[in-house]
């Protein structure tokens, strides 16, 4: 079941916290995480004490103000709770990579060493290479899970500030 399916509504049209949601969750993708590491003014808040006033300034923070600025408090707050859901989800599932990546691989290396002994340390130098171009590769994995969590976090946040604006003009 998709998200549209499963954000409708009895007379089967879509609740407005699921449309809010797909264009709240676009502008923070995953892909434009490495670069934003150069040109956000949040990026330039993490030295100091003040994290927030960089956050405040990022574009996909305005663009969040900007979405949700005219959406009534019941609406905002289903989008809170499938934005803080969804960070709850994006968390088991990185724990659950980073668990296997910990685990397997050791287990793995501790098995082909004892099978192998003496030999081991000569297979590694003859595929130096291979072994460095595998570890690269699966160590994509658990960075992409890595950024997921970090943007759904972000999300979270964005709406934390959202809430606490609207709280102090009420």
């Amino acid at each position: 079941m998709g998200a549209k399916e499963a954000g409708e509504a009895a007379g089967g049209q879509e609740l407005a916290c699921w449309t809010l949601w797909r264009k709240l969750k676009n502008e923070f993708s995953a892909w434009s995480f490495m670069p934003s590491w150069f040109y956000t003014p949040g990026s330039y808040g993490y030295i100091g004490v003040d994290f927030l006033s960089g956050f405040r300034r990022n574009r996909s923070t305005q663009r969040a103000f900007a979405l949700l600025e005219d959406v009534d408090a019941r609406t905002f707050d289903a989008v809170a709770a499938l934005a803080a859901l969804n960070a709850r989800r994006q968390e088991q599932m990185m724990r659950a990579v980073v668990i296997s990546y910990l685990t397997v691989p050791v287990t793995v290396t501790a098995l082909v060493a004892e099978i192998l002994g003496d030999d081991l340390a000569s297979l590694v130098r003859e595929h130096m290479f291979d072994g460095l171009v595998l570890a690269l590769s699966l160590a994509i994995g658990p960075v992409a899970y890595l950024i997921s969590n970090w943007r759904a976090r972000q999300i979270v946040g964005v709406l934390e500030l959202i809430r606490i604006e609207r709280d102090a003009r009420a």
